[in-house]
C-alpha cells in the first residue's frame, strides 16, 4: 500500500472527513441535550471471608497459596452470581411494582398505560396477586400473563430483570471482604429502594437457603451415622467373640512369650550337645588309655571282690537315675541317686585307700572315671531328649496361634475400618452443625443513601461520536483504498506494466470533448489548457519517437474498449495538422462522430483504395473507413500489395494514424501492426488490470514495432 497515494487521497475527501464529525456532534448534541439527571446509589454487603473478626471458629484452609485466593475468588463470584439470578431478580421485580401500586400517587416512575388502566378493583386484585407471588418466591417470566398481566404490569414500568439489569452493578474489589451492590436511575429514591431491597432480600434468603441446605446435610449425615455406628459396632462384637471362642487375651504376648521360650530352650539344648560331645571325647581318650596299658594280669584276689561291689553300685546308681528321669524328676528319686552315688564314691575310695601300692590302681582310677563320664553322657542325652520334646510342644503350641493371629488380624482391620469411617462421617457432621450454627453470614454492612446527580455524560457521548464518525470515515477510506487495484497515473501504469510510458493525457467531460474548441481556448478553463499542453508534449515525444527517417504509420490500439481512445486519436490528429502537417487517419465507425464535429469527410473507405479508387484528400486531416465487410485485411489482398498501397500513402501525407481494435479483443489487430511503423496503446485512468490481461501487456514487451503506453483520462 502506497502511504502517499492513501494521504493524497484524504486530502482529496478532507472536506467530507471534517463534515460528517460536525454533523455527528450538532445530531448528537441535539439528542443529548435534554437527557435526564441519573442519580446512583450504592450498598455494600460484608461476606466475612477475608474478615477474621467474622469467624468464630475458622476452619483450617486445605488450600494455601494460589489455591487458597482461587477458592475465595469462586466463593465472592457464586455469591454475586446469586444475587442475579432470576429467583431474586423476580423478588426486587415484585417489591417494586407493589411499592407503585400502593403508593399511584408517589411512584419511582410514570406511571405506565398499563398501570394506569387499572380500576381500583383490578389494582387491588394485583397487589394480591403480586403478594402471594412474593411470598412464594415464584419466578417471572413472559408467560405470566393470566388474568392479571403480571409480566407486562412489571414490564411496563421498567422493573423486570432484563431492564434492570442494565443498570444494575454489583462487583468485588481485589483483596476486599465487601461486595457492591450499586444502581443507577433517574429517581434517587428508587436507586436507594432498588440497591437496599435486593441486599436485604438476598441476605435473607440466602441465609434461610443456607441453613435449609445444612439441615438437609445434616440428615443425610444423621442417617448414615447411624449405619456406619451400627456396622462398626458388629464388626467389634465379631472381633469379641472371636477372641472368647479361641480363648485369646492377647495374642501378641502369649506369642511373644512361647516364642521366648523356644529360643531359650533351644539355647540350652546347643549348650547340652556341645557337652554331650565334649563326654563323647572325654570317653574315647579313657577308653583308649584303658586298652593300651598293663595287659598282663593284676595281682591280688581281694581286689576283685571290691571290683564287683563297684560294680553293682554302678549298675544301681543307672538305674536310679533312669528312674528319677523317666519318673518327671521325683525328688525321692532324686535322693536315692545321690545316696547311690555318695556309696559308690566312699566304695572306690575304700578301694584306693587298701590297694595304694596296688598296680591295678591307675587302671581302677581310669575305669571309675570311664564309669563317671558315662554317667554323665547318659544325663546330657536324657536332657537333649527332653528338650526336644519340650519343643516339639512348643512349635506346636506356636503355629497353632498363627491361623488364630490371620482371623485376628482381619477382624481388626475390618473393624479400624469401620470405626475411621464412623469417626469421618461423624466429622463431618459436627461440621456441619458448627457450620449451620456460625458458618457464613452475609450482613449489609453500608446501606443506599440519598445522592447527588452523577456528572453529566453530554459532553463525553458528543466527543465518543465526533471520534466514532471520524474513525468510520477514515476506515472506509482505508478500505477503499486497500481494495483499490486501479491505475490512475502514468507512474502506476510504469510500475504495472514495466514498459515506456509515452505521455498521459488528462480527463475531459464527454460534454466538452471538441478538440477544436478546446486548442481555441474556447473555454477557457484549466483542464483544458493542460489537455492542450499535455497533447502538445505528447505530439512532441511521437515526432521524436518516430524520427527522421520513413516512419509515419502510427498504430493506436487499446487494452479495453474504452471510448476516450477515439478522442484521443482524433485530438492527436488535429495537434499534428496544426503544424501544417497532412495527416490520414484510419479508423472505424466509433472515430466518425468526432470527425464530423470537425467537418471532415468520413465517405471513404480503404477497402476502395485498396481496390485501386482514387483517394481524396482533405484540406489537413483525411479519414478512411477501415471496415472490411466482415474479412480480414490480408484476405483482401496480399501482403505485397498492401505493403505498396501503404507506400503510395506515405508519399501523399505526414502521418498515418491507424485505430486498432483492443489486445484483449478477437480481431485481426496483427495484421494491421505488420503495416505499422511503431503503435501505441492507450489505457484509461481508474480501470484495473486483470491477470488475463497482464498477458496481452508482457506480450508486448517481444514486439520491437511497440513504442509504448498513453494513459488517458487522468484524474489531475
Amino acid at each position: 500500500m502506497n502511504i502517499k497515494e492513501f494521504l493524497n487521497l484524504i486530502s482529496k475527501y478532507r472536506w467530507l472527513i471534517i463534515a460528517i464529525p460536525v454533523t455527528t456532534l450538532i445530531v448528537t448534541f441535539f439528542f443529548v441535550k435534554n437527557l435526564p439527571k441519573e442519580y446512583k446509589s450504592q450498598a455494600k454487603l460484608s461476606t466475612g471471608l477475608l474478615d477474621p473478626s467474622r469467624q468464630v471458629a475458622p476452619d483450617v484452609p486445605s488450600y494455601s497459596g494460589p489455591d487458597l485466593l482461587i477458592k475465595i475468588n469462586q466463593q465472592f463470584t457464586n455469591i454475586m452470581d446469586i444475587m442475579t439470578m432470576p429467583k431474586n431478580m423476580s423478588i426486587l421485580s415484585y417489591r417494586l411494582i407493589l411499592h407503585d401500586l400502593k403508593n399511584p400517587t408517589k411512584p419511582f416512575k410514570p406511571l405506565s398505560n398499563d398501570v394506569m388502566a387499572l380500576n381500583d378493583t383490578q389494582r387491588q386484585e394485583a397487589i394480591i396477586a403480586f403478594e402471594e407471588r412474593l411470598e412464594k418466591k415464584q419466578v417471572l417470566t413472559p408467560f405470566d400473563n393470566y388474568r392479571v398481566k403480571f409480566y407486562n404490569l412489571v414490564k411496563s414500568m421498567g422493573y423486570d430483570a432484563p431492564t434492570l439489569s442494565k443498570k444494575l452493578g454489583i462487583s468485588h474489589e481485589q483483596n476486599s471482604d465487601f461486595i457492591t451492590v450499586e444502581f443507577t436511575s433517574q429517581n434517587t429514591l428508587l436507586s436507594v429502594f432498588v440497591v437496599n431491597t435486593l441486599s436485604t432480600d438476598f441476605i435473607n434468603n440466602y441465609s434461610l437457603d443456607l441453613i435449609s441446605n445444612k439441615n438437609s446435610s445434616i440428615q443425610v449425615l444423621d442417617s448414615l451415622l447411624q449405619k456406619r455406628e451400627a456396622i462398626m459396632n458388629e464388626k467389634i462384637k465379631e472381633l469379641k467373640d472371636y477372641k472368647i471362642q479361641n480363648g485369646i487375651l492377647n495374642l501378641d504376648k502369649q506369642s511373644q512369650i512361647v516364642y521366648q521360650q523356644i529360643i531359650d530352650i533351644e539355647n540350652r539344648k546347643n549348650l547340652a550337645l556341645v557337652e554331650k560331645e565334649a563326654l563323647l571325647a572325654a570317653l574315647k581318650n579313657v577308653n583308649y588309655n584303658l586298652n593300651s596299658r598293663y595287659k598282663e594280669r593284676y595281682l591280688g584276689a581281694d581286689v576283685s571282690v571290691d571290683n564287683q561291689s563297684i560294680v553293682n553300685l554302678k549298675s544301681k546308681v543307672q538305674a536310679a537315675e533312669n528312674t528319677y528321669l523317666d519318673g518327671g524328676y521325683n525328688a525321692a528319686d532324686k535322693r536315692k541317686v545321690d545316696s547311690l552315688r555318695q556309696l559308690l564314691t566312699d566304695q572306690l575310695a575304700r578301694a584306693n585307700d587298701n590297694y595304694v601300692s596296688d598296680p591295678m590302681v591307675a587302671k581302677q582310677n581310669l575305669i571309675q572315671r570311664r564309669i563317671a563320664i558315662s554317667v554323665d553322657l547318659d544325663k546330657t542325652g536324657a536332657g537333649i531328649e527332653d528338650m526336644d520334646r519340650e519343643l516339639a510342644k512348643l512349635n506346636a503350641k506356636f503355629n497353632g496361634m498363627v491361623p488364630f493371629d490371620a482371623g485376628v488380624q482381619d477382624l481388626e482391620r475390618n473393624a479400624d475400618v469401620a470405626t475411621k469411617e464412623y469417626l469421618e462421617i461423624l466429622n463431618r457432621y459436627n461440621q456441619t452443625n458448627l457450620d449451620k450454627n456460625i458458618g457464613l453470614r452475609l450482613q449489609l454492612a453500608e446501606e443506599g443513601v440519598p445522592s447527588t446527580p452523577e456528572a453529566s455524560k453530554k459532553a463525553l457521548y458528543m466527543a465518543l461520536s465526533g471520534i466514532a464518525s471520524f474513525a468510520i470515515c477514515f476506515c472506509v477510506l482505508f478500505v477503499i483504498h486497500a481494495l483499490d487495484n486501479s491505475i490512475n497515473n502514468q507512474k502506476q501504469l510504469k510500475a504495472l506494466t514495466n514498459q515506456t510510458i509515452v505521455g498521459e493525457l488528462n480527463y475531459i467531460r464527454s460534454k466538452e470533448r471538441d478538440i477544436d474548441l478546446i486548442w481555441k481556448n474556447a473555454y477557457n478553463q484549466k483542464d483544458h489548457i493542460l489537455y492542450k499542453n499535455l497533447l502538445r508534449s505528447l505530439r512532441f515525444d511521437i515526432n521524436k519517437l518516430l524520427g527522421p527517417e520513413s516512419l509515419k504509420v502510427l498504430g493506436i490500439t487499446k487494452l479495453d474498449p474504452e471510448k476516450f481512445n477515439t478522442f484521443s486519436i482524433v485530438s492527436l490528429a488535429y495537434a499534428f495538422a496544426s503544424l501544417g502537417k497532412k495527416v490520414l487517419v484510419i479508423g472505424d465507425q466509433e472515430i466518425v462522430a468526432d470527425l464530423e464535429r470537425l467537418k471532415i469527410p468520413t465517405d471513404q473507405s480503404f477497402t476502395s483504395i485498396l481496390n485501386g479508387s482514387p483517394l481524396k484528400k482533405g484540406s489537413h486531416i483525411t479519414f478512411l473507413n477501415r471496415e472490411l465487410e466482415g474479412q480480414s485485411l490480408l484476405e483482401n489482398k496480399d501482403k505485397a500489395s498492401i505493403a505498396q498501397v501503404f507506400e503510395t500513402l506515405k508519399s501523399k501525407f505526414d502521418l498515418i494514424i491507424i485505430q486498432l481494435d483492443a489486445l484483449n479483443e478477437i480481431s485481426d489487430v496483427n495484421e494491421w501492426i505488420l503495416f505499422a511503423d511503431k503503435y501505441l496503446a492507450t489505457f484509461m485512468a481508474g480501470n484495473s488490470v486483470s491477470d488475463k490481461d497482464k498477458e496481452y501487456v508482457n506480450a508486448l514487451n517481444d514486439d520491437d514495432k511497440f513504442a509504448g503506453w498513453l494513459i488517458n483520462g487522468v484524474k489531475q
